[in-house]
């Protein structure tokens, strides 16, 4: 095996392993349903965008290269170390104040998400160990490129447990627009959404009207001008 058609198969190994782990994922943001509006899965894939932010998926020449693929791993651990500190801090927080007792549904439900969460972190450890132990045997070129992803995109992890400190400026927002799609459709123009992010955060986070237009504009959600009467 020549050394392209190596590459070539370490960068499939890598993109399979990833495929494989993401299903595992035990949180969701939203789920499956036959009645969302077209522009729900480009918010899908912007929300992701948002949350990698060292992976460039929106380059206009998007590639597989070694430095894009470690830094979705990166992340991906990024995510995984915020997350198990998420969970302790829930746990703690549980522990200390005086609860009522949990009914038999809510017990089985944490287990389960417990169990699938834990499945997910582990995942994400065996392949962190893997793919940088993989890179060893890559050209000097791709192992420094991966190292330099993976660092990249493992130190973009929040120094706090708050959830607005994950991914590009944009994520709230985007994020907002996937959970509360059905809301959106009831609206009539892009003011209104606007007001309600505003509600949801505050002015400075949101920013101005223009730029909720250009983001509405790139998933292609479209309001109605304020002031035309609604079509008849």
């Amino acid at each position: 095996m020549d050394a392209e058609q190596r590459r070539k198969t370490w960068f499939v190994w890598l993109s399979n392993e990833l495929d494989k782990i993401e299903p595992k994922m035990p949180v969701k943001f939203v789920l499956p349903d036959a009645h969302m509006p077209a522009w729900t899965a480009k918010v899908e894939q912007e929300v992701s965008i948002a949350m990698l932010p060292a992976a460039k998926l929106r380059h206009a020449n998007y590639q597989i290269t070694a430095r894009r693929m470690g830094s979705l791993i990166g992340h991906g651990c990024a995510m995984a170390v915020w997350m198990h500190e998420w969970f302790g801090a829930q746990v703690e927080q549980a522990s200390a104040a005086s609860q009522p007792a949990l009914t038999k549904v809510e017990i089985k439900a944490a287990k389960h998400f417990n169990r699938r969460f834990f499945m997910w972190y582990q995942a994400m450890c065996r392949l962190a160990k893997r793919s940088l132990a993989s890179c060893v045997d890559q050209s000097y070129e791709d192992m420094r490129d991966f190292l330099v992803g993976y660092a990249d995109g493992f130190a973009r992890k929040p120094s706090t447990l708050k959830t607005g400190e994950f991914g590009s400026t944009a994520f709230d927002i985007y994020l907002f627009m996937l959970l509360r799609w059905r809301q959106i459709e009831a609206m009539g123009t892009l003011p209104e959404l606007h007001r309600a992010l505003i509600g949801a955060y505050n002015a400075h986070h949101v920013g101005d009207l223009k730029r909720l237009e250009k983001i509405c504009q790139r998933v292609g959600k479209t309001f109605r001008k304020p002031g035309r009467p609604p079509n008849k």
